[in-house]
């Protein structure tokens, strides 16, 4: 039963990709974002306290003739102060339908990990005794992002999207006490795609 489910998964997340073979699809975007993050939930009177650089880097893969759906891979670094610096990767499924011509609106969907470096040295109590722990913890997130861009600018033989996007992790596994551990990023950043 468990390679009757594999397979299963796997037509699941290949099928879309097949199509793009089969169809003739809007090129491959490199995606480059910068931004803020905060670990904040914008609920329950929480404050937007110590933002700290973020930067993402990535490829986004259309897989409908319309590109308002897509895969994106995506590889980041956040830095923080308190909680450590952090490399993440990322793979989200993205809809970005187009209104009054140029507008698009992006909702985002994936999974995700991440690796954690602590600020300071970590320790562990064992048998009585305080021993010295890792300096650093992976641990998996679950993205959502909002977006909003304008498609498409062009310039020489590359087509230009900027956008704005807010996005909402959640970290599994950060902290016993803290799980999951909401993250809130606001990015800036432009998918760029060659013009055909």
């Amino acid at each position: 039963m468990k390679s009757l489910e594999k397979s299963i998964l796997w037509l699941a997340l290949l099928g879309p990709l097949s199509l793009t073979a089969q169809q003739s699809m809007p090129p491959r975007q490199v995606d480059v974002a910068v931004g803020l993050h905060s670990y904040y939930i914008p609920a329950m009177g929480a404050h937007w306290n110590g933002p700290e650089p973020a930067v993402y880097a990535g490829v986004n893969q259309p897989i409908n003739q319309k590109g308002t759906l897509g895969l994106s891979l995506r590889l980041g670094y956040s830095r923080g102060q308190y909680q450590g610096d952090a490399l993440q990767a990322q793979l989200l499924f993205g809809v970005t339908p187009v209104i009054a011509q140029h507008l698009e609106v992006g909702v985002g969907l994936g999974i995700g990990y991440q690796f954690s470096f602590y600020p300071t040295q970590s320790f562990n109590r064992t048998e009585g005794q305080w021993v010295k722990g890792r300096r650093a913890k992976g641990v998996m997130q679950a993205p959502l992002q909002l977006s909003l861009g304008y498609r498409t600018v062009h310039f020489s033989k590359v087509g230009l999207t900027p956008y704005v996007a807010y996005q909402l992790q959640a970290l599994f596994g950060y902290s016993p006490d803290l799980s999951p551990l909401p993250v809130s990023n606001a990015l800036l950043g432009v998918k760029i795609s060659p013009i055909q």
